[in-house]
């Protein structure tokens, strides 16, 4: 028994020593221009911009990151090897906390580096390659492999030409692209334009920006093509400006330490991250930084915090908890399993974060916004289209529930400690589908349709940056619904619902006129009142040892599992995992509460919302907006009146209506044909009886 007994702690000794054993590793440190301006040292440390690509112009200055599980005691940097004649050296280190630090090199020549990161007997390495930009007007290019000939990308280059990157600079220079455009915004618009670097990129070449009058016109382009023609080989957005320069690659396509793909949010930050008018990657660096860790009410881990991308060593997780993963599941076809849902690939690619290049395709512009969406389905076979959800169906590509309710809910044994509808199940409770089975059908609120683009209209509602040139780090790219403190991002609701106060948790949900939905007496705001029937659901459910619901056979109240418990787990688990508390659907929500409570033994006092009638006066954006000739106007009314839409001009002149007459409670679509009208500002207006509101669009032609 002593052999045993100490062999076990030997065993356990063992592997927690190597559960603390430190590992060290080395990556690119992507740097953006806000980065830079951010930077208040003197001498900045970071004073250039940086994609973090591993495949690099001749002379861009990069940055590593190296980094230790635990402390770093002794670290090192060295050059294990260099191409003949590189005088490269490192910076100082630039120390970020005990276990991080960064430096900086400049590759002065054409080749590849190999760079080694170490502390004590631990280490990890990087190769960077340094090259020249060719541009696709040179003998070798991207095209003439990327278009005609099957290979990983076939026909890639020919997607890519009808991208807005293609074309951007021909539009500048044949003044088409902007009224205010200036030399200082060719770097973005063109490739291999590093100041400072020579390595045959664009400002490398013979291009003179062109002055006078007229400068910028419908001849420009045909013009710098005659006097300016090995500069315009690098002329617009092309591969080597996300992909790094190519004379490597054409010499040796193959080599297997030149890594030229890349899905880090700076590849495009690069560009795309700078002042008040470019600033989409600084919001989605602060996805995530919400108000979860202290009341729920969030986007857990955020896109940017990638706490999800722990799950992705199971294949069948990757394709959403990963964004190399997704891309590939999209690569692959969008395999599913047998109720629709995502499936493993046939390939699982090293986990990212879910950056820019994974919702938008910077190759394909067949989308709007580039998007990667595709009419899927939810677990019970609902369907998921663009037409109905527009750009939400994006997001409820992962967004929704793994399971086929109806029947995972009503077996005990699906029992786990990961029972429920999954992470993320968002789609589902907006819509107001797949469901357990209770035998009814549940009513829904319009929130998945009113806006006509579902999940975006709320969670990136808003301007870039606030009138003091702040950055808004709620809406947007940001996605998160409230900031760090829990502050609520309430203007996402006033275009539908006016002033909703100062919080999500002030607006009150009235069912038959009660707003006291869970029957305490007090008469409170929605999340507070789903708050309130959760706590009722949870007294008829199992706990474990933490207090917290669990759907076990091991549950600490020695709960036997019935099909009616596990139901009611399921409700429970979804709720709580959707994260909203009702906003998502509040009708949905209240009547799946009660009915499980119900179906538990207990009582709800208020009834269910009358055969789904709507529970308040709506009018909705118009979309879409700006329009040209048309575009659609909805608007809900909770009981019958007669309703008028009404069309004005900007001076107050009645231009048409749209409708007028008696409607039974509903939501309602209208549409408005202005082919016959000039551009410029309008009004539409909602009137009935007891509710008048009004909305600005604006026709462009």
């Amino acid at each position: 028994m002593k052999k045993l007994i100490l062999a076990f702690i030997f065993i356990f000794a063992a592997g927690t020593l190597s559960s603390f054993a430190q590992t060290v590793s080395v990556k690119s440190f992507g740097v953006t221009p806000r980065d830079v301006a951010r930077d208040t040292g003197n001498p900045k440390f970071f004073d250039k911009s940086y994609n973090g690509l591993l495949n690099v112009g001749k002379e861009v200055k990069v940055f590593l990151k190296g980094s230790s599980t635990l402390s770093l005691t002794n670290p090192t940097w060295e050059f294990v090897s260099k191409p003949s004649g590189s005088n490269a050296v490192f910076t100082a280190p630039k120390v970020i906390d005990t276990s991080n630090q960064v430096v900086a090199f400049v590759p002065d020549v054409v080749g590849n580096y190999e760079i080694k990161f170490s502390d004590g007997t631990k280490s990890g390495s990087i190769f960077i390659d340094a090259g020249l930009y060719l541009g696709l007007g040179a003998d070798a290019s991207c095209k003439n492999c990327h278009g005609p000939l099957p290979n990983d990308n076939p026909g890639i280059y020919n997607k890519w030409l009808g991208t807005g990157h293609a074309n951007i600079f021909t539009e500048a220079m044949n003044g088409t692209l902007s009224d205010h455009y200036g030399p200082n915004c060719i770097s973005c618009h063109t490739t291999g334009y590093i100041p400072g670097a020579n390595n045959d990129g664009f400002d490398d070449r013979d291009f003179v920006y062109p002055t006078g009058p007229d400068s910028l016109g419908p001849n420009t382009w045909n013009w710098l093509l005659t006097n300016s023609p090995n500069a315009m080989k690098l002329a617009n957005i092309q591969c080597e400006s996300c992909h790094g320069p190519g004379s490597g690659h054409v010499t040796n396509p193959y080599a297997p330490e030149r890594e030229m793909k890349s899905l880090i949010t700076e590849n495009c930050a690069w560009c795309h991250d700078s002042g008040t008018h470019h600033a989409f990657p600084e919001q989605w660096r602060h996805s995530g930084d919400d108000a979860t860790e202290f009341d729920g009410r969030g986007f857990e881990g955020g896109h940017a915090k990638g706490f999800y991308v722990t799950s992705t060593d199971r294949n069948g997780c990757s394709p959403c908890h990963s964004g190399s993963g997704y891309v590939q599941w999209v690569k692959e076809g969008r395999p599913v399993d047998a109720v629709g849902l995502p499936a493993a690939t046939l390939y699982r690619p090293p986990a990212t974060n879910i950056t820019c290049a994974v919702c938008h395709d910077p190759h394909d512009a067949t989308n709007l916004h580039q998007l990667r969406y595709s009419d899927t389905q939810l677990g019970d076979g609902t369907p998921v289209t663009f037409e109905k959800y527009g750009t939400g169906a994006q997001c409820m590509d992962c967004h929704r529930s793994r399971r086929y309710a109806k029947t995972y809910a009503n077996d005990t044994n699906n029992q786990s400690a990961h029972y429920g509808a999954h992470h993320g199940p968002q789609a589902d409770m907006l819509i107001g589908k797949n469901a357990p089975d209770y035998g009814i059908e549940f009513p829904s609120s319009p929130h998945a349709v009113a806006g006509g683009n579902a999940c975006v209209d709320c969670h990136m509602a808003g301007e870039l940056a606030d009138p003091q040139g702040n950055i808004n780090l709620v809406g947007g790219h940001s996605f998160n619904m409230n900031d760090a403190e829990g502050n609520d991002h309430v203007e996402a609701c006033a275009p539908c619902h006016g002033n909703v106060g100062t919080s999500f948790k002030d607006k009150k949900y009235y069912v038959n006129g009660n707003a006291d939905l869970n029957g305490d007496g007090i008469a409170q705001g929605l999340q507070l009142e789903i708050h309130g029937l959760m706590e009722q659901l949870s007294e008829y459910l199992p706990h474990d040892a933490n207090g917290n619901v669990s759907i076990t056979t091991t549950n600490a109240d020695s709960m036997a599992l019935t099909p009616a418990i596990m139901r009611a787990g399921y409700v429970y688990i979804w709720i709580e995992e959707d994260r909203s508390f009702g906003i998502h659907n509040p009708a949905f929500t209240f009547a799946l509460l009660k009915t499980a409570i119900e179906d538990m033994g207990g009582v709800v006092s208020v009834d269910y919302p009358k055969d789904g009638i709507p529970q308040e006066y709506q009018l909705t954006q118009n979309y879409p907006n700006p329009f040209n000739p048309s575009t659609t106007i909805n608007f809900t009314i909770p009981e019958q009146s007669n309703v008028k839409v009404i069309i004005y001009d900007v001076l107050g002149n009645q231009v048409e209506i749209l409708t007028d007459d008696v409607k039974s409670p509903g939501t309602y679509s209208v549409k408005w044909n202005a082919a016959n009208y000039s551009s410029g500002i309008y009004f539409y207006k909602l009137e009935t009886e007891k509710f008048v509101q009004v909305r600005k669009m604006i026709l462009m032609k």
